[in-house]
């Protein structure tokens, strides 16, 4: 059995609130929610443990009693003493637990995938990323006394991830008192610790600058896709807009996974449809669900981008293209019927981050598509909605309207492609996954 303890117990004096930092809100839920269901969504675990003060137990049992999965227990004075307790309330026969802030909601699934890797090799591994800065070794706190070499000094995160057995005995030998890590234990007791590399969004929220710098991550939402042997072969996946250059890229790669790919578009074969109209998106809908039933997922894969200076925008031509980049994509995941635990995947833009010149109408829609599929994740938890924002793609409508951009600078379609079969394969939601352009190793 793996078993995760999410400690929430701090007071938060540093964070200058009398609520604890684990209990404010970003982006509309509680820090610790957004920790927890970054856990369950890996279904990784068998067991999560929420160590929190005693007075904030009765919330936090109410607000997460929609997973049995999920125990609240009181934690200590101390963070050693709440580890401790979070550790006695594992089963006798957990084999690894994996210890983590509940105030580092950014922590990816390949983190803990490998977290929990390791522990199984070496008993205890601890989260590490090395240090832009120079460090600095002070005795008194007024002077310097020596400056060590740095690449030999890593900044330590959590997970902290260990054998069961070997982190309890760890913290019944204990002789020091108020340590502030897991790992300094299993080393007091003459055990080795490896590490595994974590990395910089895997941020502590600790202060309110922390808490500004946090929004500011959910606002891009990075999420960490980590590769998983899971199949899409005989699932059935609805495309919209699949007549275009990344359309069809994700027909092609799902049926060569052995998936079922339903194109709807104007041009369609089999369900033609004019995708700004909600009476054309219902009936093609009921269509595919009389032949089909629910679908394992919807892919908005719509796009009409036109070049130009926005005073020179036609009423109709505005009216184009909020229609296309943005009402399409509402009504089609209005009227989808999705199996429960399918995806809705919806494409977005690179330009979703800021407004661009000559394009402005495109990128605010691909702005409004990113907040909505944001919010509709969290209305349908039944579902795994997510937002993909491809830098520029190497498709017919990029080349029309960039004529002069080298094309070696673009992404593939099969590249972008490749992204939404890894997010099909995963259990993220709610998450804007951003498709970044790699040069070739000839390129470099």
């Amino acid at each position: 059995m793996i078993v995760a303890i999410l400690l929430m117990a701090g007071s938060g004096t540093r964070f200058g609130s009398q609520i604890p930092k684990q209990f404010h809100r970003l982006s509309g839920k509680k820090i610790y929610q957004h920790t927890l269901d970054k856990f369950l969504n890996t279904q990784l675990f068998s067991r999560i443990i929420l160590v929190c003060a005693p007075e904030y137990i009765k919330q936090t049992q109410k607000e997460t009693s929609f997973n049995d999965q999920v125990y609240v227990v009181a934690g200590g004075q101390s963070r050693q003493a709440s580890s401790l307790k979070g550790l006695l309330a594992c089963p006798s026969h957990t084999e690894i637990v994996v210890i983590h802030d509940a105030v580092r909601p950014f922590v990816s699934e390949e983190i803990l995938q490998k977290n929990i890797s390791l522990a199984r090799l070496h008993k205890a591994v601890d989260t590490c990323i090395a240090s832009g800065d120079t460090l600095v070794h002070t005795i008194d706190l007024k002077q310097i006394h020596s400056i060590p070499l740095r690449s030999q000094y890593l900044r330590g995160q959590t997970p902290q991830s260990f054998s069961y057995a070997l982190i309890l005995e760890a913290h019944l030998n204990a002789t020091q008192k108020n340590s502030s890590d897991d790992c300094s234990l299993v080393l007091a007791n003459k055990h080795r610790v490896f590490f595994t590399e974590g990395s910089e969004y895997n941020i502590k929220i600790t202060t309110e600058l922390d808490l500004f710098l946090a929004e500011q991550i959910f606002r891009l939402q990075y999420s960490d896709t980590a590769p998983s042997t899971k199949t899409l072969k005989n699932k059935r996946y609805i495309i919209t807009g699949g007549s275009g250059g990344i359309g069809q890229a994700i027909i092609k790669s799902l049926e060569k996974e052995g998936a079922k790919a339903i194109d709807i578009s104007r041009s369609s074969k089999n369900y033609p449809a004019n995708l700004c109209c909600h009476t054309d998106v219902e009936k093609v809908f009921a269509d595919i669900f009389n032949k089909f039933g629910p679908v394992d997922g919807l892919i908005n894969s719509i796009g009409f981008l036109i070049k130009k200076p926005f005073i020179c925008l036609s009423e109709q031509e505005i009216q184009e293209i909020v229609a296309a980049n943005l009402t399409s994509v509402l009504f089609c995941c209005k009227c989808a019927l999705i199996k429960t635990q399918g995806h809705i995947l919806n494409i977005a833009s690179s330009s979703y981050s800021r407004g661009r010149k000559d394009y402005t109408i495109y990128a605010s829609c691909k702005a409004a598509v990113v907040n909505f599929t944001q919010g509709l994740a969290e209305e349908y938890p039944h579902l795994y909605i997510n937002a993909l924002a491809p830098q520029r793609t190497a498709t017919a409508m990029r080349h029309r309207e960039f004529p002069d951009e080298d094309p070696s600078t673009l992404l593939s379609t099969e590249e972008v492609a490749q992204s939404i079969l890894n997010c099909l394969k995963s259990s993220i939601t709610g998450s804007l996954i951003e498709v970044k352009f790699k040069p070739h190793p000839k390129e470099l």
